[in-house]
């Protein structure tokens, strides 16, 4: 099956048009050789589309989805691990698993598809609002801070699930919702050396009752 058929089938049945570092990571085929493929519109090895069609539930042969119709997979980042202490960390075990939601759900938190990531809290800063074991939505494309919005940051070299505020065009008021933790104020115009990112605003938490 050529390319751009693999995507149309790709992006018809999971909702959004996945990356090549994505099919590249899925597939075990290199960033290059993927590239390659795009541009002459060559063909994926069979399987190659058994791996893309386990990974997002669907049978990319019959253009059909294995899952429910009403449910999308979102991608859970495993690249990267936090410190337990500030709030958030993610699942490290497999790169390439997959969370689902609701089609529905997706759509009332306007989220980009396919921008979008599971990470899992840990640790305590940010209760009661997000605990340890938390299944955290981030969008990667809403980084514009809003103040009092919650975002996954990264913070002198650790990822971080905190509310953030606007203090000026120089300055950002890093807030827990654990007041056990004090409010830390970023100040560019002093330091442009801060170690300091928005990963994207996160838009869900989930949560299992024990």
């Amino acid at each position: 099956m050529q390319y751009r058929e693999v995507i149309n089938r790709l992006q018809n049945l999971i909702g959004y048009k996945p990356k090549q570092s994505e099919l590249c990571e899925i597939t075990g085929v290199k960033q290059s050789t993927m590239s390659q493929r795009s541009k002459d519109n060559s063909d994926f090895k069979n399987e190659e589309i058994e791996k893309l069609s386990k990974f997002y539930g669907v049978n990319l042969f019959t253009n059909k989805s294995e899952n429910n119709q009403d449910c999308i997979n979102i991608s859970v980042r495993g690249d990267v691990e936090a410190s337990m202490g500030y709030g958030v960390a993610v699942y490290n075990e497999s790169k390439t698993a997959t969370y689902a939601i609701s089609r529905q759900l997706a759509k009332d938190l306007g989220i980009n598809i396919s921008e979008s990531q599971i990470i899992f809290g840990r640790g305590n800063s940010m209760e009661p609002t997000i605990q340890g074991g938390d299944a955290l939505l981030v969008d990667l494309s809403r980084k514009e801070i809003n103040d009092g919005r919650i975002y996954c940051i990264r913070h002198d070299g650790e990822l971080k699930a905190k509310r953030l505020q606007k203090l000026s065009k120089a300055k950002v008021k890093i807030i827990s919702d654990n007041k056990d933790y004090d409010p830390i104020i970023i100040d560019f115009a002093q330091d442009l050396s801060i170690d300091f990112e928005v990963i994207g605003e996160i838009r869900w938490c989930g949560r299992i009752f024990l």
